[in-house]
């Protein structure tokens, strides 16, 4: 069949594919199409062929989906369930940027990683791998339309992405959302447990992160239950980067996306460095955002700080006096030198820490040469 010459309805496609090769053979014809073609068409088609094995008496408890960020937490998590024998139903990552990759998404090791290492493994292991694309599920509509990526949600709206722990709006529109409308239309009527890549010290994170929660009633009767396999086995980011080097595989770098307000200024020295379109591309966006409308203010992605008068920090924040604004620009902010702390992992006690820089490839050798191999006396499978 050619790309693009689909049949219209994916629920009769899926039964001729059952019927012709057998359920195995549809689902690894089916997950290949989908991973390759990214249209709603073949999603439509492996979720149709996925449903089998989540009838009733075919596999008993909930269903387990791993949400697949592309970084190294999220698959040592996966890497570490298969070797546990865990149940696993499916890997799902949502892609933040469009199916051209014309606008920033995330960095390009994490695509490479995904390609290169993470399909083939979940192939081997029968487990479906499912890339939920923006033609497949578009962001959040608005007056402006649907978005085709992130990138473009916040260019439509004049806006920027901004560093906010309590309502993290990025993460909201272009993955939970998009992660939630997929498993509901893949998991109807059933429990999910859906795992998610938090470290072992992390646990601050899962209580008090606004996207996580505990259990959610989701559409089509699809109720969502979050679990942290990597607390539970504790796993800390450093044994984590031990259990993939040696298990042979290349070591991904932290999954975020290019434009991340979270990064370090060393996160966008190296963006600057390795991907100068992309950071010029978002630079632009924040070149473009007019000032706020209730005072005028010129915002920037990082580096914005309001100077309040010293004699007044005892007051509230809206009482006292603005002495000035700096809000730099990224190639101003970037400019300078960065130097990471160092600290020592609180959980494992390596110094320094596992890195967590971003950049477009794996992590090398030499940034793992530190790291032990973790061989405690009792790891269970």
């Amino acid at each position: 069949m050619k790309r693009g010459q689909n049949p219209a309805d994916p629920a009769a496609f899926a039964k001729t594919l059952i019927e012709t090769m057998g359920y195995r053979e549809a689902e690894a014809f089916a997950l290949e199409a989908a991973t390759r073609e990214k249209t709603t068409f073949w999603v439509g088609v492996l979720l149709e062929v996925m449903k089998p094995a989540r009838a009733p008496g075919v596999r008993q408890g909930r269903a387990a989906v791993i949400s697949y960020g592309g970084g190294l937490d999220s698959f040592c998590m996966l890497v570490e369930g298969v070797r546990r024998g865990e149940r696993i139903d499916a890997v799902a990552f949502v892609d933040v940027t469009d199916p051209e990759q014309l606008d920033p998404g995330e960095w390009p090791g994490t695509y490479r990683h995904i390609r290169e290492v993470v399909e083939p493994f979940c192939k081997k292991h029968g487990i479906p791998f499912v890339w939920i694309s923006s033609d497949c599920y578009p962001l959040r509509k608005g007056k402006e339309g649907e978005a085709r990526s992130l990138y473009a949600w916040w260019k439509a709206r004049k806006q920027i992405p901004v560093a906010q722990k309590k309502y993290r709006v990025c993460t909201l529109v272009a993955k939970v959302e998009r992660f939630q409308a997929w498993l509901a239309d893949a998991f109807p009527g059933q429990e999910v447990d859906v795992w998610i890549g938090f470290e072992k010290g992390e646990e601050g994170r899962a209580e008090s992160d606004p996207n996580v929660g505990g259990m959610r009633e989701l559409e089509h009767g699809t109720v969502r239950r979050n679990r942290f396999p990597l607390m539970e086995w504790g796993l800390c980011r450093c044994r984590c980067a031990a259990i993939v080097r040696d298990e042979g595989f290349p070591v991904p770098r932290k999954s975020a996306c290019m434009a991340c307000p979270l990064g370090s200024k060393g996160d966008w020295q190296t963006l600057a460095r390795e991907q100068p379109h992309r950071f010029k591309q978002i630079h632009k966006l924040e070149f473009d955002k007019p000032p706020t409308a209730a005072r005028g203010r010129k915002l920037s992605i990082m580096g914005y700080r309001t100077h309040y008068h010293p004699d007044d920090m005892h007051l509230p924040r809206e009482e006292r006096r603005v002495l000035k604004i700096t809000a730099p620009m990224l190639p101003e902010y970037i400019k300078g030198t960065f130097k990471s702390k160092g600290l020592a992992c609180p959980e494992c006690g390596v110094t320094p820490r596992m890195t967590k820089a971003t950049g477009s490839d794996y992590v090398t050798a030499e940034e793992m040469a530190h790291i032990p191999v973790y061989a405690p006396a009792k790891r269970r499978r």
